[in-house]
């Protein structure tokens, strides 16, 4: 993003560059400057404008990358871009792109954006969008955008503006006061606001993309709110309630000190140093925002990079809170920066902090952040994490006396370690290899030349966009100059597949209609965002038999998914992603014993010829339960039999008069259900019956019981003895 700069005492950045910290260990220059071809000219169409944001998402899932520019910035009002990769769908040669705005959104608005975000808001498989505007030239709201695939039912990669997406704007339970509310124009349904950047992480774990909306308010005031809005609060998927729990309405439009309003503990300070959730800093001029887990519970903590005010980070509270977004005091974010950036280098900064990025840099498996221009002006650090969220450790990088607006993360070189680049507006772009592999630690050696060094790029993004497992490069460039589009000639897929550093280890319980949900830890060697291009799945066994059910990214360095709950016995589990080249990764294994309820057999079997005849059931009996199954063996091979249940115990009468004990009970009962019972090769039979999503089932009691008829036993019928099932809750 392009902002106006002091550069300070020369002298003085000077000094505090040799003084600033620890310096890292730098190689000689790595000559990697013919890994990428600068194909702008020939494979991107030249659109120009004041670009703050590029992106790359696949769009209208033809499995190819297509590209959003998000235009205007400081300049004004303009139209930001889609551009579609011309592999896919559309049939021609992939990598190559073309400006498909006016048919991919008709709709669209000219905005003052600095940022574009693709997340599917409502799980319905595609990409939805979301630009972050200011309202510094005209009175405008972040905006949405709303994929028409997936459960629109139309077309997937249009989009559509819909404003509805936000609710509650302004009403009860929200901090927006009523006069920053935009009730006509194309921005109705939104407010007034200065955004540069969201992010989308699932902050309460419960399934859908929450969103952080950053300000820096007016003239970069920094006495604007950023907010927190969690998806589906109240209503559908795919809809925002801000997450407000005292209530409190923010001054019109700077939060007052002392005010109660916002999602973290406490009230509003400026540059408060508490740490105990008295008080908090959630005004401050943020540019940028970044969800990941830095303190390694499972949960999705905060950093909030700021241009003129302290970079701040916040503690997720969901699992301290038991499991919850909190009650009464309780919040959901602390203000722990004074704990997490406690180090020299870490409090203070001096200020044009842009943007910070989060990947776990020394491969001990947690989240270590880079952060532009933090010290000595222009200074580039990265903060080394112990574990536990504490910046312990900080790390000068070489050579980062640039004006430095963005930083990415890729694999240079494809040896498994993350490497960084840099986006620079008042210098040239950098890129960095990381020597971790090759020499055992971190360092940082600066590859020279650089690829590109155009003196106006304000942001990057990466993504393979021809499909070769390479990664490639798009910078966002400022002032009416054409972007830069990068094709790595490397030419050789990537062979690393994501690490999962760890899985969260599950209590053992009785069994419920709630499913149990797993979250665990991942990194790539890609940018974390990009993590929104994997598949992944939760694989586990009950007593042996396997298991598998899709997991979910949930922003950050963070997977999601869910056991039901129905399962019991011996569970064992773990969780697989796989990345867009294939590549993929297994969690550790972890298990845990769920008892058995809701099943007990009772009563004599009436034998036939093929032995004893054993009951049972391949899980609970739990309301919600679509997978319940009824089973027997020691049946008469390859036969059709049945199977009976009723709502009443039998006595073992022999009520049909074939010489059976009967142990459903017919004659009393008010429900009788009747199933096909085919018997496999070696006497096996399972019967498959769905126990509904009802409540009101809990508590209730049912009775089943095979009956066998073999004619070439003496005996002609048989039975098992009964099973007694009581649904559990």
């Amino acid at each position: 993003m392009k902002f106006t700069r002091n550069t300070g005492s020369l002298a003085r950045f000077a000094m505090e560059y040799i003084l600033g910290g620890a310096l890292v260990c730098i190689s000689a220059p790595v000559g990697n400057s013919q890994q990428f071809q600068d194909v702008s000219s020939t494979q991107l169409v030249n659109l120009a404008g004041y670009t703050e944001a590029a992106r790359f998402a696949d769009l209208d899932l033809d499995g190819d990358l297509d590209l959003l520019f998000a235009n205007g910035g400081d300049i004004g009002n303009q139209s930001s871009r889609v551009l579609t990769n011309q592999g896919g769908a559309q049939g021609g040669t992939m990598g190559f792109y073309l400006d498909s705005t006016a048919t991919s959104i008709p709709g669209l608005v000219t905005q003052s954006s600095r940022d574009v975000q693709a997340m599917d808001i409502d799980n319905d498989g595609d990409l939805d969008l979301c630009f972050s505007n200011h309202s510094t030239i005209s009175n405008q709201s972040n905006t949405w955008f709303v994929n028409q695939g997936g459960a629109q039912g139309g077309t997937a990669g249009v989009f559509v503006m819909d404003m509805s997406r936000y609710t509650n704007i302004a009403g009860t339970g929200s901090s927006v006061p009523s006069a920053q509310k935009i009730t006509s124009g194309a921005f109705a349904g939104g407010f007034i606001d200065w955004s540069a950047q969201c992010d989308f992480a699932d902050v309460d774990l419960d399934g859908d993309m929450d969103l952080l909306q950053t300000s820096y308010g007016a003239t970069f005031s920094g006495n604007v709110m950023s907010r927190l809005f969690l998806n589906g609060s109240g209503g559908p998927i795919g809809y925002f309630k801000e997450y407000n729990p005292s209530g409190a309405v923010s001054a019109n439009p700077n939060l007052a000190s002392g005010s109660a309003a916002g999602w973290a503990e406490g009230t509003q300070s400026n540059n408060t140093l508490d740490t105990l959730g008295i008080s908090h800093d959630i005004t401050n001029t943020a540019l940028d925002a970044d969800f990941s887990d830095l303190d390694g519970d499972f949960d999705n903590d905060m950093q909030m990079s700021s241009r003129d005010t302290q970079n701040r980070m916040y503690q997720n509270r969901f699992f301290e809170n038991g499991g919850s977004t909190g009650s009464g005091s309780q919040r959901l974010y602390r203000d722990l920066t004074n704990t997490w950036m406690t180090s020299s280098a870490g409090l203070p900064q001096s200020g044009f902090n842009y943007d910070a990025e989060p990947h776990d840099v020394d491969q001990d498996g947690d989240v270590d952040t880079y952060f532009l221009n933090y010290t000595g002006l222009y200074q580039d650090r990265i903060g080394i994490n112990d574990g536990t969220g504490k910046q312990t450790t900080w790390i000068v990088v070489p050579n980062s006396t640039n004006d430095d607006q963005e930083i990415d993360w890729h694999d240079l070189d494809h040896d498994g370690d993350i490497d960084p680049f840099v986006s620079a507006a008042g210098g040239v772009n950098r890129y960095y290899q990381n020597l971790l592999v090759e020499n055992g630690g971190f360092a940082l050696s600066e590859v020279s030349p650089a690829p590109v060094a155009s003196l106006h790029s304000l942001a990057a993004d990466v993504g393979d966009i021809d499909n070769d497992g390479d990664v490639d490069i798009v910078f966002a460039e400022d002032k009416d100059f054409d972007e830069v589009l990068l094709l790595n000639t490397l030419n050789s897929p990537d062979p690393i597949a994501p690490t999962i550093t760890n899985i969260q280890q599950l209590a053992n319980g009785t069994p419920s209609s709630t499913p149990r949900r797993i979250v665990a830890r991942a990194f790539d060697n890609i940018n974390l965002e990009y993590f929104k291009n994997a598949s992944a799945s939760l694989n586990f066994s009950v007593n042996g038999d396997a298991h598998s059910v899709a997991a979910q990214y949930a922003g950050g360095n963070l997977f999601r998914a869910m056991i039901p709950g129905y399962w019991c016995g011996s569970i064992t589990y773990s969780l697989a992603i796989a990345d867009r080249v294939g590549n993929a990764g297994v969690s550790p294994s972890k298990s845990f014993t769920v008892s058995n309820a809701g099943f007990t057999t009772f009563g004599a079997e009436t034998p036939g010829c093929h032995g004893p005849i054993t009951i049972g059931t391949n899980s609970c009996p739990t309301v919600n339960n679509s997978e319940f199954v009824m089973s027997c063996t020691g049946a008469p091979p390859t036969t059709i039999q049945l199977c009976l249940v009723t709502n009443s115990q039998g006595l073992g009468y022999d009520e049909f008069n074939i010489g059976v004990a009967i142990w459903a009970g017919v004659a009393a009962a008010t429900e009788i259900f009747v199933f096909d019972a085919p018997v496999d090769g070696l006497g096996k039979a399972l019967v498959p019956a769905i126990i509904p999503n009802n409540p009101a089932l809990a508590g209730s009691n049912y009775y089943f019981q095979f009956i066998f008829a073999d004619f070439s036993c003496a005996n002609t019928f048989s039975g098992s003895g009964g099973g007694h099932l009581t649904i559990q809750p």
